[in-house]
């Protein structure tokens, strides 16, 4: 039994690493970043890549407000989108802000880009990007496997230690 530990120690950051790039490798080929500009007035569902490619999300966004707060100097100090989004008959309002995604599922993420310049009191439309990397998962149990060996090849150094 000891034997089989001692060679899953070794094999397994190994195994860890593999999946770790794996899943970079599958990422970077099937990963995608889209644009979409967001309206008061609309829904959308369509992305576009720097690439020029129309990607379809089965979620309707529409802009239902914008908040945007300002220094005394006038500058903008932060930004808000309250963003309806409408899946399977259903709507529910999320709250998007700079450097604030929000996870729309998992290996989709959803970021606030810029807003109406010309209308800073009323902004009538906002600029997001979807962020899809479905392979997020197994980059996620690669390192998670990594630690837990480490955290296990430490253990287990301790109790040797402490026995010697």
């Amino acid at each position: 039994m000891m034997l089989i530990i001692k060679y899953l120690r070794i094999i397994l950051p190994h195994v860890a690493i593999a999946l770790i790039v794996f899943a970079m490798s599958l990422g970077y080929f099937y990963n995608w970043r889209g644009k979409a500009v967001l309206l008061t007035t609309d829904k959308t569902n369509v992305f576009i890549t720097k690439n020029k490619e129309i990607k379809i999300v089965p979620y309707a966004l529409t802009l239902s407000n914008f908040k945007v707060d300002f220094y005394d100097s006038g500058e903008p100090k932060s930004f808000e989108a309250f963003i309806d989004v409408e899946e399977n008959n259903a709507t529910k309002t999320i709250s998007l802000r700079v450097n604030h995604p929000y996870k729309m599922r998992f290996g989709q993420d959803l970021y606030l880009l810029s807003y109406d310049n010309s209308n800073p009191e009323n902004p009538e439309y906002c600029v997001v990007e979807l962020v899809n990397d479905p392979f997020q998962g197994l980059f996620l149990a690669g390192i998670i496997l990594i630690i837990t060996v480490l955290i296990a090849s430490f253990f287990s150094f301790c109790t040797k230690t402490n026995e010697k």
